[in-house]
C-alpha cells in the first residue's frame, strides 16, 4: 500500500513539474529595447507601467497581475487600486522587497525603471516595454504584439491594432491640410513637441501637418514661450498639462494659457486649443485603451 502512494505521490510531482514546466516555456519577444527572452503565459505578474496595465486588461488578462505600481493611477484603470493587486510602490520608485516577496514569473517595466532593471532581473525575468519616439506607432505596436505573444493572445492584439490602424486613417483624411503643435504644459513652463518626438504620430498617423518641422527629438520636448506659439500660430494646438497628470492641481494649463499673447493665435480665436486628457497622453501613454481614448479626443477636436 505505502509503495502505491509512493508512486502516485511520484506520477502527481511529475504531473505537475510538467505542468510548471509549460506554463514556464521561454519565448523570444523583439522591440524597441531589442529581443528579449521571457516566459509565455506567466501566471504571476508584476506590472510597473499603467501603459501596460492597460493592455494586459484589454486582453483580458488582469486575473495574472498579482501586483502593480499605485500612486496616480489613471481614472479609467481605478480598479486596480484594489487591495487584491498589492502595491509596488511607484514607478520611479518601486518596492523591492515587496516584489521579491511576490515571486513573480513576469515583472513588467519601463523605461522609468531602466536604471534599476539588473535588480529586477535578480527578482524575476524582466520584459521591458520601450519606444521610439521617432517612429512611435511602429513601437507601440511592437510592444503590443510583445505582450499579446507573452499571454498567447498574439491574434486579439493584431485584431484591437487593427481597429486602431482604421480609425487612424479616417481620422488622418479629417485633419489633412490642417497644422498643429502639440505642447506639454508642466506648471509654467511649456515644452513643444514635433514630428520625431513622442507625440510623432500626431503628425505621422493621426495626420496633422507639423507646424515646425525644425523641433528636436527631445523626449521632453523643446522649451518655447508664447511668442514662439503666436509666431508659429498653428491651426490646432494640442495641450497635455502635466500637472494636472502627476499632482492634484487641476486647470493648470488653461490658466497659464489663458492670456493676451496666446489668446491672439487662430487656435484660441476658433476654439481650437484642445486640453487633451493628461491621463491617456501622459501616466498611461502607449496603452491600448489610452489610444482610442486618444483617437476620440482628436476627432472630437476636428468635427
Amino acid at each position: 500500500m505505502k509503495n502505491i502512494f509512493k508512486k502516485l505521490a511520484l506520477g502527481l510531482l511529475v504531473a505537475t513539474s510538467v505542468v510548471n514546466f509549460a506554463n514556464a516555456k521561454d519565448i523570444e519577444v523583439e522591440n524597441a529595447a531589442g529581443k528579449q527572452i521571457v516566459p509565455q503565459n506567466p501566471q504571476k505578474v508584476v506590472v510597473l507601467d499603467f501603459a501596460a496595465l492597460d493592455v494586459i486588461r484589454e486582453l483580458d488578462e488582469k486575473s495574472t497581475i498579482v501586483g502593480t505600481v499605485k500612486g496616480k493611477i489613471p481614472a479609467y484603470l481605478n480598479e486596480f487600486h484594489d487591495a487584491k493587486y498589492a502595491d509596488m510602490g511607484t514607478s520611479p520608485d518601486p518596492a523591492f522587497e515587496k516584489i521579491n516577496e511576490l515571486n513573480p514569473d513576469l515583472i513588467i517595466a519601463s523605461p522609468r525603471q531602466k536604471r534599476l532593471i539588473e535588480r529586477l532581473k535578480g527578482i524575476a525575468p524582466v520584459f521591458m516595454l520601450e519606444n521610439d519616439f521617432a517612429h512611435f506607432y511602429p513601437s507601440f505596436q511592437a510592444n503590443i504584439l510583445a505582450i499579446g505573444k507573452i499571454f498567447n493572445k498574439e491574434e486579439q492584439a493584431k485584431q484591437k491594432l487593427d481597429a486602431l490602424d482604421k480609425r487612424m486613417s479616417a481620422l488622418a483624411e479629417k485633419t489633412k491640410g490642417k497644422t498643429a503643435l502639440v505642447a506639454l504644459v508642466n506648471e509654467s513652463r511649456i515644452s513643444a513637441f514635433g514630428d520625431q518626438s513622442r507625440y510623432a504620430m500626431v503628425y505621422q498617423n493621426f495626420g496633422f501637418t507639423p507646424i515646425d518641422r525644425a523641433l528636436s527629438a527631445s523626449i521632453h520636448g523643446n522649451s518655447v514661450g508664447f511668442e514662439y506659439v503666436v509666431e508659429k500660430n498653428p491651426d490646432y494646438l494640442l495641450i497635455i498639462d502635466r500637472t494636472a497628470a502627476v499632482t492634484d492641481k487641476v486647470n493648470n494649463a488653461q490658466q497659464v494659457l489663458n492670456n493676451a499673447i496666446i489668446n491672439k493665435t487662430q487656435a484660441a480665436q476658433n476654439n481650437h486649443i484642445v486640453y487633451l486628457n493628461a491621463a491617456n497622453w501622459y501616466l498611461a501613454f502607449g496603452g491600448l485603451a489610452s489610444m482610442d481614448a486618444m483617437v476620440t479626443e482628436i476627432e472630437n477636436a476636428v468635427k
